[in-house]
């Protein structure tokens, strides 16, 4: 899988120092929330792993909920709308919510999610992005925890995919363009 990458963009020691940086940023800005009043909500199954990392590395009292939307279907780069495929699975009604996702590109996974839970009646909805494409990323979604901004590049690993392939590589990489420029 590693030849199928022009070259590795964040390697994975790097990778793991940010996600403690994130943590802290966190832990920060909940330190003062009652104990049973936060939630991360992951948006799957890209931030799985990201989320999983990231939650160990939280000493605060959560829940975790899942939902899952799709924008990229099979073999293809070019997103063609996010949509929900499976709605939240916790209550997050006078919560305050994290929104984790793996990328923050053109806003639209983002953009969905967040309305769901502030219909849902969040108390708060803040979001923490594993990685940002300032180049593409609208203004009326902003992530208030990144852990790294990007060029606009087609990346993998981590979570990330192409395809349904490439979530397990450790490091986040830029997928060579003649394998998705077909």
């Amino acid at each position: 899988m590693n030849s199928d990458l022009a070259r590795i963009l964040i390697p994975r020691e790097r990778i793991a120092q940010r996600v403690r940086e994130l943590a802290r940023e966190i832990e920060r800005t909940y330190a003062d929330t009652e104990d049973d009043d936060l939630t991360f909500v992951t948006i799957l199954s890209g931030s799985l792993i990201f989320l999983a990392d990231l939650i160990r590395e939280l000493p605060l009292r959560m829940k975790i909920g899942l939902i899952t939307v799709s924008s990229y279907r099979g073999a293809t780069t070019a997103s063609s709308g996010s949509k929900l495929l499976e709605d939240l699975n916790v209550d997050v009604k006078g919560r305050h919510v994290v929104l984790v996702d793996d990328i923050l590109d053109t806003g639209g996974t983002l953009r969905l999610v967040r309305e769901r839970v502030a219909q849902a009646g969040a108390k708060s909805i803040r979001i923490c992005v594993l990685l940002r494409k300032p180049s593409k990323a609208p203004p009326d979604v902003t992530a208030d925890f990144v852990g790294f901004d990007i060029e606009d590049a087609f990346v993998v690993g981590y979570g990330l995919d192409y395809n349904d392939h490439y979530r397990n590589l450790p490091d986040i990489g830029v997928l060579r363009r003649e394998l998705y420029m077909t």
